[in-house]
């Protein structure tokens, strides 16, 4: 999912990293000291309407998280959530703020639900959908980081389409202003995770002042593709009568579909199948059943962005 390689290929997009996705996709993170962390406070705050709205529509069941088991590839996310640090230790501040941006349909959600997971944080997924207007949007932001600054910790609070909701645009100004407020650098025991497709289309204050890091979650590469379908094929039990040049053909001829594309397309070639094991044709009639998602300008303009502000760890 992640894009290193910044070479093009001839459509202008990054090439196929082969090399990516070769590492054990489901890598043992080592277990860390929580003592620390999993701890309650009281509120600080009464509780309101809006308190109780957070805590029954934001808060995603721990048991119900998906985990780097189920992300090919990705391993910057990987490494990030290796490194993270709920607390500051010594001169070494907590971080607070992550960006995953990338086309739609790359993964992002599940790759911010496999961070928390692998750090044992509680998830609280907030959208535009969950923000009222006017002077009501400044008491929802209020209750989204008292109750999860209250609960469980540390807290994840994942941001999904926050161009949308978090917008540039002079309509949002207020609402922005109180984010900002509420989602403050270095704090301990707190890390909000942004996701987008348009990353220049977040106001300044938040892209650049809030979110610390930045991390490209891109469409799968020739490596990861081929993952995927073998992994779908074999969890579903389905077997496949496909030689290796066969599986290649199609690994390429799927170039450019997004993660979720891919695996509605590995669905339909196994339908086509109908119980028998699936084979290159089955594929090509997918295909046209399920044609790709493939956006160009976002995948251009999201790597284009990774370029000069993705992070690069070392």
């Amino acid at each position: 999912m992640d894009s290193d390689n910044e070479s093009s290929s001839e459509n202008g997009l990054p090439k196929d990293d082969d090399s990516v996705g070769d590492k054990d996709l489901t890598p043992h993170l080592p277990e860390k000291s929580r003592s620390n962390k999993r701890i309650k406070r009281e509120t600080a705050n009464t509780m309101t309407d809006d308190h109780e709205y957070i805590t029954e529509h934001c808060l995603v069941p721990t048991e119900s998280l998906r985990t780097f088991a189920d992300v090919v590839g990705a391993h910057k996310a990987i490494t990030f959530a290796e490194q993270y640090e709920p607390v500051a230790v010594g001169a070494q501040r907590a971080l607070s703020g992550l960006l995953l941006f990338g086309s739609s349909g790359t993964g992002k959600t599940m790759v911010a639900e496999a961070i928390c997971e692998s750090i044992g944080g509680t998830f609280y997924k907030f959208t535009a959908a969950h923000m009222p207007s006017g002077k009501a949007g400044a008491m929802r932001i209020d209750a989204l980081f008292d109750v999860a600054q209250a609960g469980s910790l540390p807290a994840v609070i994942f941001l999904d389409e926050c161009d949308t909701l978090l917008s540039k645009r002079s309509n949002s100004t207020s609402r922005v202003g109180h984010f900002a407020i509420r989602f403050e650098r270095f704090t301990d025991n707190l890390l909000v995770i942004g996701a987008t497709n348009d990353p220049e289309g977040i106001a300044p204050k938040i892209l650049t002042g809030r979110f610390e890091r930045k991390i490209f979650i891109d469409n799968p590469n020739a490596s990861a593709r081929k993952k995927m379908i073998q992994r779908q094929l074999a969890e579903e039990d389905v077997e496949h009568k496909m030689s290796s040049e066969e599986l290649n053909n199609i690994v390429a001829g799927t170039e450019g579909r997004s993660a979720v594309n891919l695996e509605r397309l590995i669905s339909s070639a196994a339908k086509h199948a109908a119980g028998t094991p699936v084979t290159e044709e089955n594929f090509r009639d997918a295909m046209e059943e399920e044609p790709t998602d493939f956006d160009k300008k976002t995948a251009l303009k999201c790597a284009k962005y990774d370029r000069v502000h993705g992070w690069k760890p070392q």
